[in-house]
């Protein structure tokens, strides 16, 4: 499989309305603090993404085709904004065909995921390092664009990308950010589905 920049879609969506109309809502410069403040959150249960996570409402789904180098793929993303703090919470899975994906090296996908997150908003990378979900390969990236900070964590099921992106002001970070993250978890029947039974 020839990874390319291409193997995050989701970055597309945000650099085509996500960032932007979130930095478009925001009417005033917010006071500088620490931490912003926290939005109740709802439990996202998705059983044809099979995953779980929580995010703080309200919550809007999206569809998007877009064809990469291993051709036509669609992206499913859970998109939950803040508008007053100028931050967005982004959830998303994108299923590849699997003759593809098992030509490749999981942590080399996961990585250049991240980077194409990075590369399409413009971002310079902090941070990364590689993690693992439940046993399954992933990376997370951090990164700074212009006044805003990204940070992105990507695992690879099977043949299904995953992916969770958070974009806030720089110095703002969400007293929610840790725990967006931890919230994530994989139906196993979904995961067993997807590997076959094996995990990488």
């Amino acid at each position: 499989m020839k990874i390319s920049r291409r193997v995050a879609p989701l970055v597309i969506l945000l650099s085509a309305g996500g960032l932007g109309a979130c930095a478009s809502r925001q009417q005033a410069p917010a006071e500088p603090s620490a931490q912003a403040a926290v939005t109740p959150a709802t439990v996202v249960q998705s059983t044809e993404g099979g995953f779980s996570v929580s995010l703080p409402g309200p919550v809007s789904e999206e569809r998007r085709t877009q064809v990469t180098e291993v051709g036509e793929v669609t992206l499913h993303t859970f998109i939950a904004v803040r508008p007053e703090a100028d931050t967005a919470y982004y959830v998303s899975y994108t299923d590849f065909p699997a003759a593809a994906v098992q030509q490749a090296d999981p942590r080399d996908v996961v990585s250049r995921a991240s980077l194409g997150a990075l590369e399409a908003l413009g971002a310079t990378g902090v941070s990364s390092r590689p993690l693992t979900l439940e046993g399954f390969p992933g990376w997370e990236v951090e990164g700074v664009s212009g006044p805003r900070r990204l940070r992105g964590r990507f695992f690879l099921v099977g043949h299904r990308l995953y992916q969770q992106l958070l974009l806030h002001p720089e110095g703002r970070i969400p007293q929610d950010a840790d725990g967006f993250f931890a919230s994530f978890k994989l139906d196993p029947q979904m995961a067993a589905m997807l590997t076959g039974a094996r995990r990488s």
